[in-house]
C-alpha cells in the first residue's frame, strides 16, 4: 500500500488521456472529486490507467503481463482521507484465491495446490456403477461418526476421491490433515533427531477434527513406524472419536500381513494393535475399476 503525493502538472495538455477515460470519470464521480483532484494526483492516475490498459482482453493468467502476476494496482482511500495505491488480485487470480480459501484450515497437507480445487460433489459425475458405490460409502461417512477405509487396486480413484473428500471438510472450516503415508515415514526419518519437528507433525495428526492417510501399508515398515509413530496417532485418534480415513492398495487382511515383521517376538501382537485401531476408527470399502493412470 502506498500514499500518494501531490504533483502539479506543468502542460494541462498531458492531463486531455486522463479527462477523456471513462474509467477515471468513473472514479472521480463515485467518490465526489473534482479536476483538481486528477491534476494534483495525476502520476497515480496514469499508472492505475497503464494498468488497466495492460489488463485490457486478458484471457487469463497464462497471459498476464503485470510484473505481479493475477495483481493489478488500484486506487483507493485511507481511513484519513488519503489516496492511495493497492495491489488486489485480478478476476481471474481472485477466482483461483476463491477456490484455495480453506487452505488455512490444513494443518498437514501432502496435496498439490492444484488439488485444492477438486470438490466431493463434482467426482461422481459420469462415473461407473462400481465407483459409484466406493462414492456412496465415502459421501454417507460425512454423518457418520467414523471414517471409510477404502482400498483397491492402485489408480482406481482412491486418493482423488479422498482430495475432494479432505477439501469438502477444509470448507467446513474443519482442521485437516492428509497425509501420503510414505512421505510422512519418509520425512520423519529424516528428521529423526528432530524431536520438535517430530513432535508437530504427530501433534497434527493426533488433533485434527478429520485426519487422511493416504496409502497406508506402502512405507518402509519397522517396528518404529508401526509402534512410535503409526500406533499413538491411532491410538489417540480412536479415544477421542477422531473422524479419521484411509486408503491402500491392501484389503486388511493383507495390510495386517505388512506389520507383522519377520523375526520379531510379539510381531502379530503389534500388528493386531494396528488392526484394530484402524477397524474401530473406519468402516472398510472397496473401490473398484478400472485404473486412471
Amino acid at each position: 500500500m502506498e500514499k500518494t503525493s501531490k504533483m502539479k502538472m506543468p502542460d494541462d495538455s498531458l492531463l486531455e488521456p486522463l479527462k477523456k477515460d471513462v474509467r477515471i470519470q468513473r472514479f472521480l464521480k463515485e467518490h465526489h472529486k473534482e479536476e483538481s483532484f486528477l491534476r494534483d494526483h495525476a502520476s497515480y492516475f496514469f499508472m492505475w490507467q497503464e494498468t488497466l490498459d495492460t489488463c485490457k482482453n486478458c484471457l487469463g493468467l497464462a497471459q498476464c503481463r503485470q510484473p505481479l502476476a493475477g495483481k493489478v494496482k488500484t486506487l483507493a482511500f485511507n481511513e484519513n482521507g488519503d489516496l492511495i495505491q493497492n495491489f488486489v488480485s485480478c478476476k481471474y487470480q481472485k477466482k483461483i484465491d476463491d477456490a484455495h480459501g480453506h487452505m488455512q484450515y490444513f494443518r498437514l497437507m501432502h496435496m498439490d495446490p492444484k488439488d485444492l480445487e477438486i470438490n466431493l460433489e463434482d467426482l461422481a459425475d459420469g462415473q461407473s456403477m462400481q465407483y459409484l458405490l466406493g462414492y456412496k460409502s465415502i459421501y454417507e461417512s460425512l454423518s457418520d461418526t467414523k471414517g471409510i477405509y477404502l482400498y483397491g487396486q492402485p489408480g482406481v480413484g482412491k486418493t482423488y476421491l479422498c482430495l475432494g473428500l479432505a477439501n469438502y471438510y477444509a470448507k467446513k472450516k474443519k482442521s485437516v490433515s492428509f497425509v501420503h503415508v510414505p512421505t510422512l515415514i519418509s520425512d520423519l526419518k529424516q528428521a529423526m533427531y528432530d524431536t520438535d519437528y517430530r513432535q508437530r507433525q504427530m501433534n497434527a495428526l493426533k488433533f485434527s477434527e478429520v485426519v487422511i492417510l493416504d496409502d497406508i501399508g506402502a512405507e518402509a515398515v519397522s517396528a518404529w513406524t508401526r509402534d512410535e509413530i503409526l500406533l499413538p496417532i491411532l491410538d489417540h485418534r480412536m479415544s477421542h472419536h477422531k473422524k479419521t480415513y484411509f486408503t491402500s492398495n491392501y484389503a486388511l487382511e493383507e495390510l495386517e500381513k505388512q506389520y507383522i515383521l519377520r523375526g520379531e517376538a510379539n510381531s502379530k501382537v503389534s500388528a493386531l494393535r494396528i488392526m484394530e485401531r484402524i477397524k474401530a476408527l473406519s468402516t472398510v470399502c472397496k473401490l473398484s475399476g478400472e485404473s486412471r493412470r
